[in-house]
């Protein structure tokens, strides 16, 4: 937008922004997730609502705004509080990101027709309804692109450090946004160094980076307070820097080879597609093309941070990738926002109706296609799981758990809601990661958390590698187990898995001669071989369990983009057969058969189930002594 525009046209601009905005608010807050949901959600709200620490790098400004939801919002519970920040940034940032497409020259039908577009997505909706970063991070990208852009177009000084504090919020929230970096100062274009005044501009400029930097000095604060959940535990400059920097997840940053380049590139490929499915895919394509003979001053910048965080991102090496690739499509619906001004040139007298029309196609197919994928208001299913694992645990016992999935969940349920407060959960993976990753992350946070929660864990480290390796690989944790929390109940939510290395299966091999694993409802006991098996005991337990244990409908759950998609549908599944294994066991094979029966109908793909079943009536069918 031309510095010669009208006043009226920036006002009537604002109000369309204001009223996107405020629409989405009211889709996003109807669709939000009211708790705990599946990725880093447990682990964000947790460490909030603890006073604590998140994971690397530690967020702080999306904490401190979580901690202020908290007080601010008066209903739900915490994940819900929180999840409402998550909602509020990805309304604005699409306010924001009208006023960008704006900046490009693009008609208020058009913009407002991208923005639509983008914000019914399925990847930016759903990352809009649960608790996770992604959506300030979009909100602060947009408004750097939208100060730079009004800078470019005006030299309007204040945009620029509206751009530059942007900038610095960002790094206080997700370190990606240096991707931009090279795109953003581009963008200023040449009057950013030829324009009079350029000292005095390039330290305007300068001075609000320092403020999203100086954020990070929270956490060495609520460190201090010593809270039950300290990530990285940063109390020392030296431990800070290592957790703001992301150093723990610098590993995952390797160059691709063959097969995982053509993996992710398929993957990159099938979340473009779904962004902008059917023939809209063409359209920003056509946009950055006829933007190109434009204008390539703008146009080169902008391909030029798709290719940094597309080639960012092939890198990357982690499952959950898709709102990494957000900030690609901010770029790819602002130049589908340049091709939708374009056409409806076309239209000539009949703009306002073919305006009309084109924005309600794009906002009611994604809608009509997104909406049972992306409303996550009724999803309590992974709350409910969690607490299942919780629930069915022995009395007094430690609850093992195993990686992301598993553990952040039952941290939000156990440490946030209260529930079972007797169980301790002891993650294994964490446990040996400690010591695995110490050059890494040597601050010992998770056994400080133990210690927090009652466990002497010792913090004193290996006197040699050797020693060190062995305590990786199960060895601290079978020294937990056999020293400061020997007689406790040991209670599990996985098993072993024949396909992990041999130095996976260290501690399964060290149980397999000392305890009986036999299923107690979604979890395992660990029944020690020295007490003899009460079998009649062991079903009451579990039938006091699942009877008092609906199983969730998962029917509407899209979980397509999360680790382990089909986790909480094979856990219950695998669960529940074993309990009618058991039965089989008891000699009770009706039993046995209502148990699969239950399973089949719940989860028809379930292989164990379906075949147990069928052996079952065939044994059954059998005649006595001989063969059916």
């Amino acid at each position: 937008m031309s510095a010669a525009e009208p006043q009226a046209a920036r006002a009537s601009d604002a109000w369309i922004a204001l009223a996107l905005g405020a629409g989405f608010l009211v889709l996003y807050l109807r669709t939000l997730c009211p708790t705990v949901y599946l990725g880093d959600s447990g682990e964000i709200c947790t460490a909030i609502a603890t006073g604590g620490i998140i994971h690397p790098p530690g967020f702080p400004l999306y904490a401190l705004l979580g901690r202020a939801a908290l007080l601010l919002v008066p209903v739900g519970e915490p994940a819900f509080r929180i999840g409402c920040v998550t909602a509020l940034c990805g309304a604005a940032a699409l306010a924001a990101f009208f006023r960008v497409c704006r900046e490009l020259g693009c008609s208020g039908w058009a913009s407002c027709g991208a923005a639509v577009l983008l914000g019914l997505s399925y990847t930016y909706w759903n990352e809009s309804t649960r608790v996770e970063v992604y959506t300030l991070h979009l909100l602060l990208l947009c408004l750097a692109l939208w100060g730079v852009l009004r800078y470019r177009n005006t030299g309007c000084l204040r945009a620029l450090m509206e751009a530059s504090l942007a900038v610095s919020l960002a790094l206080a929230n997700h370190l990606t946004i240096v991707l931009f970096g090279p795109s953003l100062l581009l963008l200023c274009g040449r009057r950013l160094w030829t324009d009079p005044g350029r000292m005095r501009r390039l330290l305007l400029a300068v001075a609000p980076l320092a403020v999203g930097p100086l954020l990070y000095l929270l956490l060495l604060l609520w460190t201090r307070a010593r809270p039950l959940h300290a990530w990285g535990y940063p109390e020392t400059l030296s431990l800070l820097w290592n957790h703001a920097s992301a150093r723990f997840y610098q590993g995952h940053l390797r160059l691709p080879d063959g097969a995982h380049l053509t993996n992710e590139v398929r993957r990159a490929g099938g979340l473009f597609l779904d962004t902008f499915p059917y023939l809209l895919i063409l359209l920003p394509l056509v946009g950055g093309w006829l933007l190109w003979r434009r204008d390539r001053g703008v146009t080169s910048p902008l391909l030029l941070a798709v290719v940094v965080v597309g080639l960012y991102n092939l890198c990357y090496r982690i499952y959950e990738l898709a709102p990494y690739y957000l900030p690609a499509w901010i770029v790819a619906a602002a130049l589908l926002a340049v091709a939708l001004d374009r056409a409806l040139l076309y239209a000539g007298s009949r703009r306002l109706l073919a305006g009309g029309l084109l924005l309600a196609m794009l906002a009611g197919v994604p809608l009509a296609r997104n909406w049972r994928r992306c409303d996550l208001s009724g999803a309590t299913w992974v709350r409910d799981f969690t607490r299942h694992k919780l629930e069915h645990a022995d009395p007094g016992s430690v609850l093992l758990t195993q990686g992301d999935q598993d553990t952040f969940p039952i941290w939000y349920v156990h440490d946030v809601l209260g529930v079972r407060p007797d169980v301790l959960p002891l993650d294994r993976a964490m446990v040996g990661g400690t010591w695995a990753n110490l050059d890494r992350d040597p601050s010992l946070w998770y056994l400080r958390r133990l210690q927090h929660l009652g466990v002497n864990a010792p913090l004193d480290l290996p006197a040699s590698p050797t020693e060190r390796a062995e305590w990786a690989s199960d060895g601290y944790l079978i020294r937990l187990l056999t020293g400061e929390l020997r007689g406790r109940p040991l209670c599990a939510t996985f098993a072993a898995n024949t396909t992990d290395p041999a130095d996976r299966q260290v501690f399964f091999r060290w149980a397999a001669p000392r305890y009986h694993l036999l299923p107690l409802g979604v979890d395992i006991r660990f029944h020690p071989r020295s007490r003899k098996v009460d079998l009649a005991q062991v079903l009451e337990d579990n039938r006091q369990r699942w009877e008092t244990t609906a199983l969730p409908d998962l029917s509407r759950a899209e979980t397509a983009q999360e680790l382990n998609p089909d986790y909480v549908r094979s856990h219950y599944a695998t669960s529940l057969t074993n309990f009618g294994y058991l039965c089989e066991v008891a000699k009770q094979p009706q039993a046995a058969e209502a148990i699969y029966r239950r399973v089949v109908d719940w989860a028809p793909d379930h292989r164990p189930a379906v075949e147990s079943l069928a052996a079952l009536r065939k044994k059954q069918a059998a005649p006595p002594g001989g063969t059916p």
